[in-house]
């Protein structure tokens, strides 16, 4: 989760009285409570001076984010999010390299995901976007994506799944590529994604009984 008042900065702790998350340049220590700037000026009786409004790099404008997300990776180019434009590149042509070598079922269902993640593009720059100039304002929006984000979280790090997954579908092109596992084969595997999808939502259900 990111810091509510830098939203590109991951935070290091919650505000006991308002919840919000603080990177380590927002937090303000009490002995051995953590306010964040807001609910210590009103602890304080208002003395305190308020948090300063992030200077963020990027556009502006989220329609303009939202339009130039239809080109793969340029969304997040507009937005500052380089090393994200590269990965949303990657991802979605591998995507649309692996409808072709998979079968026809295989095919389908892999189609679907690169249309997916195409339409997922423009939004999440539109969405970036708009968090970031809210942020400069004051304002901490809460997106879907946001929401996406913590429910994808519940099963580990994302960022962490993420690498695990190309670093996985990496190694089987290379495979591929001297001929050692054929990719028409690795297809037949397909609904496997299935399973682990299936496999998720029990887990997620027996956790929840536990809570």
């Amino acid at each position: 989760m990111n810091c509510a008042y830098h939203t590109d900065t991951e935070n290091t702790a919650f505000c006991i009285k308002c919840g919000k998350p603080l990177c380590a340049q927002c937090v303000r220590q009490v002995q051995s409570s953590i306010y964040c700037e807001s609910c210590l000026a009103d602890s304080l009786g208002g003395n305190a001076a308020p948090p300063p409004l992030p200077q963020i790099a990027g556009g502006a404008s989220p329609e303009a984010a939202f339009v130039l997300g239809l080109i793969p990776g340029v969304g997040a180019i507009y937005n500052a999010q380089y090393f994200k434009a590269a990965i949303h590149l990657l991802v979605f042509a591998t995507l649309v390299n692996l409808t072709d070598p998979v079968g026809n079922r295989g095919e389908t269902i892999f189609s679907f995901l690169a249309f997916g993640f195409y339409v997922y593009m423009p939004f999440e720059a539109y969405y970036t976007a708009k968090k970031r100039k809210l942020a400069r304002e004051g304002i901490n929006l809460i997106t879907p994506l946001d929401h996406f984000a913590e429910q994808i979280g519940q099963f580990g790090n994302l960022e962490l799944l993420g690498g695990i997954a190309l670093v996985l579908i990496g190694g089987l092109f290379l495979l591929d590529n001297f001929d050692i596992v054929r990719m028409e084969q690795i297809g037949k595997f397909w609904p496997a994604l299935l399973i682990l999808a299936g496999a998720a939502l029990i887990w997620r259900f027996q956790r929840g009984k536990k809570a």
